[in-house]
């Protein structure tokens, strides 16, 4: 009697463990679904207006595109007619009729002048609404939205910041995107009263081109130099203090 019952004792057991790793897969892959990993991690910066996602491709790039009538789509992550995805994403968009901007960013360095620049170019020109995407439309699609919410629906930035750049989109502040929250704090430290566009556009080049090597992202061939006259503004090493905290 006793060996049956501690079978059945034991089929009990597996039977509840069976349940408890299936509740918690189920949990994983919520939590997963909920931060973006699957279905494109499309989200809604500004109804009508502007909105953010992975990277999208095949039907869901074309149903995103017709659901949000997408006349812009920004692309930050860069790519080249090399890489398949960056054909099908061109040639869907021509098909669309939707214009197509490639503005690059990285997840992990802090973002070019230059790069800004062109991105708020592209912000105060561009046909609305519009879709900014990068690889997993976590930082710097995050990054990005928190630039447009505070310069054009002028949300305070710590707010826009904390709207945009969250877990809840994937975003991981203390992993190794946290450049994309360096770059806020670091205009935080450093603005002297400038709002953001004024920072980037007159004080960050300065700083940037202070910074070492490490800390850049390569600035593409087409990108204009910064101005020769703010170039060397900020000496070196007060530039890695600036970066710092110090």
């Amino acid at each position: 009697m006793a060996a049956p019952a501690r079978a059945g004792h034991l089929r009990s057991r597996a039977r509840w463990a069976l349940i408890v790793m299936a509740l918690l897969l189920a949990c994983i892959l919520a939590l997963l679904w909920y931060v973006g990993v699957f279905g494109g991690n499309v989200r809604v910066v500004v109804p009508g207006k502007v909105y953010r996602s992975a990277q999208l491709t095949g039907n869901t790039l074309d149903s995103v595109l017709k659901l949000y009538d997408v006349h812009t789509v920004i692309n930050l992550r860069g790519g080249s007619s090399e890489d398949s995805w960056y054909r099908s994403e061109r040639a869907e968009c021509a098909r669309l009729g939707v214009a197509h901007l490639d503005i690059t960013f990285s997840a992990v360095r802090l973002p070019p002048p230059q790069q800004l620049q062109k991105l708020l170019a592209a912000f105060d020109k561009a046909t609305y609404p519009v879709l900014i995407h990068c690889q997993g439309g976590a930082d710097r699609s995050g990054m990005t939205g928190a630039i447009y919410l505070n310069l054009y629906q002028k949300v305070p930035l710590a707010e826009a910041v904390a709207r945009q750049l969250t877990w809840r989109y994937g975003h991981i502040s203390w992993g190794e995107a946290h450049a994309m929250d360096d770059f806020f704090a670091l205009y935080g430290r450093t603005s002297g009263g400038l709002d953001l566009r004024e920072w980037i556009e007159r004080r960050y080049p300065a700083i940037y081109a202070s910074l070492p090597p490490e800390q850049k992202m390569a600035i593409p061939a087409e990108a204009p130099a910064a101005p020769a006259s703010q170039r060397h503004a900020v000496p070196v090493t007060r530039g890695r203090a600036l970066l710092q905290g110090g």
